[in-house]
Protein backbone atom coordinates (compact mmCIF):
# COMPACT_ATOMS: atom_id res chain seq x y z
CA UNK A 1 0.00 0.00 0.00
CA UNK A 2 1.44 3.35 -1.08
CA UNK A 3 0.22 6.15 1.21
CA UNK A 4 0.30 9.92 0.84
CA UNK A 5 -0.59 12.41 3.59
CA UNK A 6 -2.15 15.64 2.37
CA UNK A 7 -2.09 18.07 5.27
CA UNK A 8 -3.44 21.55 5.80
CA UNK A 9 -0.66 23.12 7.91
CA UNK A 10 -3.00 25.85 9.22
CA UNK A 11 -5.04 23.17 11.02
CA UNK A 12 -2.07 21.51 12.76
CA UNK A 13 -0.19 22.98 15.71
CA UNK A 14 3.58 22.43 15.60
CA UNK A 15 3.72 20.94 12.12
CA UNK A 16 7.21 19.43 12.41
CA UNK A 17 6.55 17.60 15.68
CA UNK A 18 3.08 16.60 14.56
CA UNK A 19 4.53 15.04 11.42
CA UNK A 20 7.12 13.16 13.48
CA UNK A 21 4.37 11.82 15.73
CA UNK A 22 2.34 10.62 12.74
CA UNK A 23 5.33 8.88 11.20
CA UNK A 24 6.18 7.27 14.54
CA UNK A 25 2.64 5.91 14.83
CA UNK A 26 2.78 4.52 11.30
CA UNK A 27 6.16 2.92 12.04
CA UNK A 28 4.63 1.25 15.13
CA UNK A 29 2.18 -0.42 12.77
CA UNK A 30 5.10 -1.78 10.77
CA UNK A 31 4.36 0.39 7.75
CA UNK A 32 6.76 2.55 5.70
CA UNK A 33 6.75 6.34 5.99
CA UNK A 34 4.18 8.03 3.74
CA UNK A 35 4.79 10.73 1.16
CA UNK A 36 3.86 14.22 2.35
CA UNK A 37 2.07 17.09 0.60
CA UNK A 38 1.03 20.42 2.15
CA UNK A 39 -2.00 22.36 0.98
CA UNK A 40 -1.86 26.07 0.25
CA UNK A 41 -4.35 28.93 0.23
CA UNK A 42 -4.37 28.69 -3.58
CA UNK A 43 -4.74 24.90 -3.65
CA UNK A 44 -6.55 23.47 -0.60
CA UNK A 45 -6.10 19.82 -1.55
CA UNK A 46 -7.18 18.84 -5.07
CA UNK A 47 -3.85 19.57 -6.77
CA UNK A 48 -1.87 17.69 -4.13
CA UNK A 49 -4.28 14.76 -4.37
CA UNK A 50 -3.90 14.57 -8.13
CA UNK A 51 -0.11 14.65 -7.79
CA UNK A 52 -0.20 11.86 -5.20
CA UNK A 53 -2.44 9.71 -7.39
CA UNK A 54 -0.17 10.24 -10.40
CA UNK A 55 2.74 9.10 -8.21
CA UNK A 56 0.91 5.84 -7.51
CA UNK A 57 -0.65 6.40 -4.07
CA UNK A 58 -3.32 3.84 -3.23
CA UNK A 59 -4.51 5.63 -0.07
CA UNK A 60 -4.64 9.36 0.57
CA UNK A 61 -4.77 10.55 4.18
CA UNK A 62 -6.48 13.94 4.33
CA UNK A 63 -5.34 15.79 7.47
CA UNK A 64 -7.26 18.97 8.14
CA UNK A 65 -10.80 20.32 8.37
CA UNK A 66 -13.82 19.38 6.30
CA UNK A 67 -12.69 21.60 3.42
CA UNK A 68 -9.37 19.78 3.16
CA UNK A 69 -11.05 16.39 3.40
CA UNK A 70 -13.55 17.22 0.67
CA UNK A 71 -10.87 18.72 -1.56
CA UNK A 72 -8.96 15.43 -1.43
CA UNK A 73 -12.09 13.28 -1.62
CA UNK A 74 -13.17 14.96 -4.84
CA UNK A 75 -10.03 13.65 -6.55
CA UNK A 76 -10.27 10.15 -5.04
CA UNK A 77 -13.87 9.79 -6.28
CA UNK A 78 -14.27 7.06 -8.91
CA UNK A 79 -10.66 5.87 -8.56
CA UNK A 80 -9.18 2.68 -7.12
CA UNK A 81 -7.65 4.64 -4.23
CA UNK A 82 -9.10 4.95 -0.71
CA UNK A 83 -9.53 8.04 1.45
CA UNK A 84 -8.32 8.07 5.03
CA UNK A 85 -9.31 10.93 7.34
CA UNK A 86 -7.09 12.46 10.02
CA UNK A 87 -9.39 15.01 11.72
CA UNK A 88 -7.87 18.43 12.24
CA UNK A 89 -10.65 21.02 12.10
CA UNK A 90 -13.54 22.22 14.26
CA UNK A 91 -16.35 20.27 12.63
CA UNK A 92 -14.81 17.04 11.28
CA UNK A 93 -18.27 16.17 10.03
CA UNK A 94 -17.44 13.28 7.71
CA UNK A 95 -15.28 11.65 10.39
CA UNK A 96 -18.05 11.96 12.99
CA UNK A 97 -20.65 10.45 10.67
CA UNK A 98 -18.49 7.46 9.72
CA UNK A 99 -17.26 6.74 13.25
CA UNK A 100 -13.66 7.68 12.44
CA UNK A 101 -11.89 8.61 15.71
CA UNK A 102 -11.16 12.29 16.30
CA UNK A 103 -7.80 11.39 17.86
CA UNK A 104 -5.13 11.53 15.15
CA UNK A 105 -3.30 8.45 16.42
CA UNK A 106 -6.51 6.39 16.53
CA UNK A 107 -7.50 7.73 13.11
CA UNK A 108 -4.16 6.50 11.74
CA UNK A 109 -4.92 3.05 13.12
CA UNK A 110 -8.30 3.16 11.39
CA UNK A 111 -6.76 4.20 8.08
CA UNK A 112 -4.18 1.38 8.16
CA UNK A 113 -6.14 -1.34 9.93
CA UNK A 114 -9.76 -0.47 9.14
CA UNK A 115 -11.89 -1.53 6.23
CA UNK A 116 -13.10 0.09 3.04
CA UNK A 117 -16.62 1.51 2.84
CA UNK A 118 -18.16 2.88 -0.32
CA UNK A 119 -20.28 5.98 0.28
CA UNK A 120 -22.41 8.39 -1.73
CA UNK A 121 -21.58 12.02 -2.46
CA UNK A 122 -23.73 14.99 -3.41
CA UNK A 123 -23.11 16.96 -6.58
CA UNK A 124 -24.19 20.52 -5.65
CA UNK A 125 -24.79 23.13 -8.36
CA UNK A 126 -24.69 26.67 -6.96
CA UNK A 127 -25.43 28.57 -10.17
CA UNK A 128 -23.28 30.65 -12.53
CA UNK A 129 -21.22 27.58 -13.43
CA UNK A 130 -20.20 26.95 -9.82
CA UNK A 131 -20.50 23.42 -8.44
CA UNK A 132 -19.03 21.47 -5.54
CA UNK A 133 -19.03 17.92 -4.28
CA UNK A 134 -20.37 17.36 -0.77
CA UNK A 135 -19.89 14.40 1.54
CA UNK A 136 -22.11 15.65 4.37
CA UNK A 137 -24.74 18.26 3.52
CA UNK A 138 -25.45 21.64 1.99
CA UNK A 139 -27.81 24.20 3.42
CA UNK A 140 -29.35 27.63 3.08
CA UNK A 141 -30.75 29.98 5.70
CA UNK A 142 -30.28 29.75 9.45
CA UNK A 143 -27.81 26.83 9.39
CA UNK A 144 -25.54 28.65 6.93
CA UNK A 145 -25.77 31.87 8.95
CA UNK A 146 -24.38 29.94 11.94
CA UNK A 147 -21.26 29.17 9.92
CA UNK A 148 -20.48 32.89 9.80
CA UNK A 149 -19.17 32.70 13.38
CA UNK A 150 -15.91 34.72 13.67
CA UNK A 151 -12.71 32.67 13.26
CA UNK A 152 -11.34 33.93 16.59
CA UNK A 153 -14.49 32.70 18.36
CA UNK A 154 -14.21 29.29 16.67
CA UNK A 155 -10.58 28.97 17.74
CA UNK A 156 -11.55 29.87 21.31
CA UNK A 157 -14.81 27.96 21.74
CA UNK A 158 -14.73 25.33 18.99
CA UNK A 159 -18.22 24.16 18.01
CA UNK A 160 -19.70 26.39 20.73
CA UNK A 161 -19.03 29.37 18.45
CA UNK A 162 -21.65 28.04 16.04
CA UNK A 163 -24.21 27.76 18.83
CA UNK A 164 -23.62 31.38 19.83
CA UNK A 165 -23.90 32.60 16.24
CA UNK A 166 -27.06 30.53 15.74
CA UNK A 167 -28.66 32.03 18.83
CA UNK A 168 -27.89 35.53 17.51
CA UNK A 169 -29.71 34.80 14.26
CA UNK A 170 -32.61 32.80 15.61
CA UNK A 171 -35.16 35.56 14.97
CA UNK A 172 -34.49 35.81 11.24
CA UNK A 173 -37.63 35.61 9.13
CA UNK A 174 -38.41 32.32 7.39
CA UNK A 175 -37.75 31.87 3.68
CA UNK A 176 -40.45 31.19 1.12
CA UNK A 177 -39.16 28.06 -0.63
CA UNK A 178 -39.87 26.44 -3.97
CA UNK A 179 -38.77 22.83 -4.26
CA UNK A 180 -38.87 20.06 -6.85
CA UNK A 181 -37.69 16.51 -6.15
CA UNK A 182 -36.83 13.99 -8.87
CA UNK A 183 -38.54 16.16 -11.48
CA UNK A 184 -41.85 16.13 -9.62
CA UNK A 185 -44.29 19.01 -9.21
CA UNK A 186 -43.04 22.13 -7.46
CA UNK A 187 -43.78 22.32 -3.72
CA UNK A 188 -44.14 25.66 -1.92
CA UNK A 189 -43.41 25.99 1.79
CA UNK A 190 -41.74 28.20 4.38
CA UNK A 191 -38.60 27.41 6.32
CA UNK A 192 -35.91 29.06 8.42
CA UNK A 193 -33.40 26.57 7.10
CA UNK A 194 -33.30 23.94 4.37
CA UNK A 195 -30.72 21.15 4.35
CA UNK A 196 -29.89 18.60 1.68
CA UNK A 197 -28.05 15.79 3.41
CA UNK A 198 -25.99 12.72 2.65
CA UNK A 199 -25.46 12.06 6.38
CA UNK A 200 -27.07 13.66 9.39
CA UNK A 201 -24.74 14.17 12.37
CA UNK A 202 -23.45 17.67 13.12
CA UNK A 203 -20.82 18.98 15.54
CA UNK A 204 -21.02 17.88 19.18
CA UNK A 205 -22.68 14.65 18.05
CA UNK A 206 -26.03 16.30 17.32
CA UNK A 207 -27.97 13.85 15.15
CA UNK A 208 -30.00 16.20 12.99
CA UNK A 209 -31.11 13.52 10.53
CA UNK A 210 -30.96 10.02 12.02
CA UNK A 211 -32.90 8.88 8.95
CA UNK A 212 -29.88 9.53 6.71
CA UNK A 213 -27.38 6.87 5.58
CA UNK A 214 -24.23 7.60 3.57
CA UNK A 215 -24.61 4.65 1.18
CA UNK A 216 -28.34 4.33 0.47
CA UNK A 217 -28.32 6.12 -2.88
CA UNK A 218 -30.68 8.80 -1.56
CA UNK A 219 -30.47 12.33 -0.26
CA UNK A 220 -32.64 13.77 2.51
CA UNK A 221 -34.16 17.24 2.26
CA UNK A 222 -35.03 18.73 5.64
CA UNK A 223 -36.95 21.98 6.08
CA UNK A 224 -37.08 23.37 9.62
CA UNK A 225 -39.55 26.14 10.46
CA UNK A 226 -40.23 26.60 14.19
CA UNK A 227 -42.72 29.44 14.60
CA UNK A 228 -42.83 29.83 18.40
CA UNK A 229 -40.51 29.44 21.41
CA UNK A 230 -42.22 26.13 22.19
CA UNK A 231 -41.49 24.92 18.64
CA UNK A 232 -37.82 25.83 19.05
CA UNK A 233 -37.62 23.94 22.34
CA UNK A 234 -39.33 20.83 20.94
CA UNK A 235 -37.24 20.78 17.77
CA UNK A 236 -33.99 21.42 19.64
CA UNK A 237 -34.78 18.68 22.16
CA UNK A 238 -35.50 16.24 19.33
CA UNK A 239 -32.15 16.99 17.71
CA UNK A 240 -30.25 16.58 20.99
CA UNK A 241 -31.97 13.22 21.59
CA UNK A 242 -31.37 12.02 18.02
CA UNK A 243 -35.04 11.77 17.13
CA UNK A 244 -36.23 11.86 13.55
CA UNK A 245 -38.65 14.23 11.90
CA UNK A 246 -41.70 12.12 12.65
CA UNK A 247 -43.92 13.78 15.23
CA UNK A 248 -42.29 17.22 14.94
CA UNK A 249 -44.53 19.61 12.97
CA UNK A 250 -41.66 22.09 12.62
CA UNK A 251 -39.66 19.60 10.52
CA UNK A 252 -40.63 18.52 7.00
CA UNK A 253 -38.61 15.71 5.43
CA UNK A 254 -38.37 14.65 1.78
CA UNK A 255 -36.24 11.98 0.09
CA UNK A 256 -35.04 11.64 -3.44
CA UNK A 257 -32.08 11.57 -5.78
CA UNK A 258 -32.23 15.01 -7.39
CA UNK A 259 -33.59 18.18 -5.78
CA UNK A 260 -33.91 21.83 -6.82
CA UNK A 261 -34.49 24.40 -4.07
CA UNK A 262 -34.91 28.13 -4.60
CA UNK A 263 -36.12 31.21 -2.76
CA UNK A 264 -36.84 34.79 -3.75
CA UNK A 265 -34.11 36.57 -1.80
CA UNK A 266 -30.37 36.02 -1.68
CA UNK A 267 -29.42 33.88 1.32
CA UNK A 268 -26.30 32.53 2.96
CA UNK A 269 -25.37 29.05 1.80
CA UNK A 270 -22.98 26.40 3.11
CA UNK A 271 -21.49 23.17 1.78
CA UNK A 272 -20.09 20.73 4.35
CA UNK A 273 -19.99 23.47 6.97
CA UNK A 274 -18.05 25.97 4.83
CA UNK A 275 -19.72 29.14 3.61
CA UNK A 276 -19.97 29.52 -0.16
CA UNK A 277 -21.29 32.42 -2.20
CA UNK A 278 -24.72 33.79 -1.23
CA UNK A 279 -27.49 32.79 -3.61
CA UNK A 280 -31.12 32.00 -4.30
CA UNK A 281 -30.83 28.23 -3.81
CA UNK A 282 -29.12 25.21 -5.33
CA UNK A 283 -29.57 21.91 -7.12
CA UNK A 284 -28.17 18.72 -5.62
CA UNK A 285 -28.13 15.17 -6.93
CA UNK A 286 -26.79 12.03 -5.33
CA UNK A 287 -23.78 10.20 -6.76
CA UNK A 288 -24.18 6.65 -5.45
CA UNK A 289 -21.18 4.74 -4.01
CA UNK A 290 -18.46 6.80 -5.70
CA UNK A 291 -16.00 7.24 -2.80
CA UNK A 292 -14.07 4.61 -0.83
CA UNK A 293 -13.32 5.64 2.77
CA UNK A 294 -11.39 3.75 5.44
CA UNK A 295 -13.63 3.26 8.49
CA UNK A 296 -13.31 1.26 11.74
CA UNK A 297 -13.76 -2.49 11.41
CA UNK A 298 -16.84 -2.52 13.64
CA UNK A 299 -18.62 0.32 11.77
CA UNK A 300 -21.56 -0.78 9.57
Amino acid sequence: MSVAVIVNPTKVNGMRRAREAVEARIAMLGEPAPTWYETTAQDPGPGQAREALRAGATMLLAWGGDGTVMGVAAEVTNTAAALGVLPGGTGNLLARNLGIPLSVSDAIDTAYRGRDRRIDLLDVYLGHGERQLSSVMCGMGWDAAMMAAPELLKKTLGWGAYAIEGARRIRQKPMRLRMSIDGGPEVHLYGRTVLIANVGTLVAGLDLLPESEPDDGLLEVLVIDPSSPLDWVRTSAGIVRGRGSEGDPSRTLFRGRDVIVSTGGTRKRQVDGDLVSDGHGFRARVLPNVLTVRVPLDRS
